[in-house]
């Protein structure tokens, strides 16, 4: 019996918008706590996500440069979960129907050329962050 290995990676990347993906809150860098969220961060009743134009433009632009296949229609779900930086309990999330599939990098290993895989581009938002106080535990 013969096998191959075959690992794995999943990357994320932090995309330059001005605004977060679904909403008009500033996505710069540091802050005070609580200082970058609105009714529809925290997924109050009655706010609806809007997603970031800008955000789309730079997935699919990455799509073509790995050639990707770009998807004419795509779906967001919502993650159901608990973490303590998910303040609304879920994450809008790709799966099913990423924006971008099947895709392809050239690297270069010891004077061959070998072609690494690319399952997916998908967009979803990013969770936030946890930035514990000093001298306090975090009791889940």
């Amino acid at each position: 019996m013969e096998f191959e290995t075959v690992i794995g990676l999943e990357v994320h990347a932090q995309l330059l918008t001005k605004t977060k993906i679904f909403c008009g809150c500033k996505s710069a860098f540091g802050g005070e706590p609580n200082s970058r969220g609105c009714p529809v961060c925290l997924g109050l009743p009655g706010s609806l996500p809007v997603l970031n134009r800008a955000a789309v433009d730079m997935a699919i632009r990455m799509g073509l440069a790995v050639h990707c296949t770009i998807a004419r229609k795509s779906i967001f779900a919502r993650k159901n979960y608990f973490y303590p930086d998910l303040p609304k309990g879920y994450q809008i999330s790709q799966y099913d129907l990423p924006v971008c599939e099947h895709g392809k990098v050239a690297i270069e290993v010891d004077g061959q050329t070998k072609e690494i895989g690319i399952t997916r581009i998908h967009l979803e938002e990013d969770a936030g962050k946890l930035v514990p106080r000093p001298g306090r535990r975090l009791a889940l």
